[in-house]
């Protein structure tokens, strides 16, 4: 008689992992001057808030006295975000330089996240050995483009559905109409990715040039270029707990022919057609990937069909956004989340087959 040995599950194999990088807590217009907003980020709670002179800090939600959450009875006050429980007082670099009315403050330190703001978006450094931003985002050329538009959508599965329809040809036409799809194949380069084709839409021709920053921001470049027509997209896919994540959209048209009229009526038409086009063809084209993305099963170990092997070349690279941690689980062991090498070449001999 045979008895069995039960061995306790390992708790890193269980640990979700998140990536690094740049990725958006808010737009900011959310972020008002003395206001507190609470958010999820990668399984926790951060706290994001705007001082009286503008800046804007995201820092962790439990005050290090002892405990209370700075997001909920909080306040800033000039400068300082200001503790709830024993109004402990928090400069922006996060010292305590008071506590109460005439306490001396403890020597604790308020821990924060490093923050950038970018065409109204507010985003967060995240990196698991918690070493400081090595690259940021580049400059966004608006010049003759509209006022930016955009909305937050909160999904189920991963926040790598949006960068991997760029490389996904099969998808363009029974998604969303557009026929005669030709990839190049995606560049990689350090943390950014290029994702270039071409298509045709009614007839036009439309041009696609996306580039991915990391995992958190996919700037995209669309064109009908016989129209005269234009658009920026840019998504901020944000993972907030192992299988919900956010994505944030800021849109930005311009229409060339609008460049010839008379300001300021040139700003208030060119305004009225943006508008109209992005609620009537780029919000119901966006809906149909959203519907997609929030019910899909991301599976790591996809059976493809011909073509789709720039998904894979996507997700080699997108695996370097996942670093391993001391007493992690080897790769492959983590299941959907993250492009893990394992599941990258299982992928690559059920193609071959």
């Amino acid at each position: 008689m045979h008895s069995s040995i039960h061995f306790p599950p390992d708790p890193a194999a269980a640990r979700p992992r998140y990536p690094d990088g740049w990725f958006a807590l808010a737009y900011s217009r959310d972020v008002r001057s003395g206001a507190l907003v609470v958010t999820r980020f990668m399984g926790e709670d951060v706290v994001l808030y705007r001082t009286a002179s503008g800046l804007i800090r995201a820092v962790a939600p439990h005050c290090p006295h002892l405990g209370a959450h700075l997001g909920h009875g909080g306040i800033v006050r000039g400068e300082e975000i200001v503790c709830p429980f024993h109004h402990l007082a928090f400069a922006p670099d996060g010292t305590c330089v008071r506590a109460g009315r005439d306490g001396k403050p403890p020597a604790v330190v308020l821990r924060q996240r490093h923050v950038c703001e970018w065409n109204g978006v507010v985003l967060a450094w995240q990196d698991r050995a918690g070493t400081p931003p090595s690259w940021s985002l580049p400059q966004l050329d608006l010049d003759g483009y509209s006022r930016p538009r955009g909305a937050c959508h909160t999904l189920n599965g991963s926040l790598q559905n949006p960068a991997e329809n760029g490389v996904d040809v099969n998808h363009f036409s029974p998604v969303h109409g557009w026929s005669n799809p030709v990839l190049e194949p995606p560049q990689a380069d350090g943390h950014r990715m290029t994702m270039r084709s071409t298509l045709v839409l009614l007839g036009q021709r439309l041009l696609l040039d996306i580039t991915m920053h990391g995992l958190g921001c996919m700037a995209a470049r669309m064109e009908l270029p016989d129209l005269g027509l234009h658009a920026r997209v840019v998504l901020f896919p944000t993972q907030i707990e192992p299988d919900r994540w956010t994505c944030r959209e800021f849109v930005a048209l311009r229409v060339e022919r609008a460049s010839a009229w008379p300001s300021p009526l040139r700003r208030v038409v060119h305004e009225m057609l943006v508008s109209a086009a992005y609620r009537l063809w780029f919000v119901p084209q966006f809906k149909r990937d959203l519907r997609i993305w929030d019910h899909r099963d991301y599976d790591a170990r996809p059976t493809l069909m011909a073509g789709e092997m720039p998904i894979m070349t996507f997700r080699r690279w997108a695996a370097q956004f996942y670093p391993e941690a001391r007493g992690d689980a080897p790769d492959g062991q983590h299941g959907q989340h993250g492009a893990v090498p394992a599941a990258v070449a299982h992928a690559d001999r059920a193609f071959a087959r």
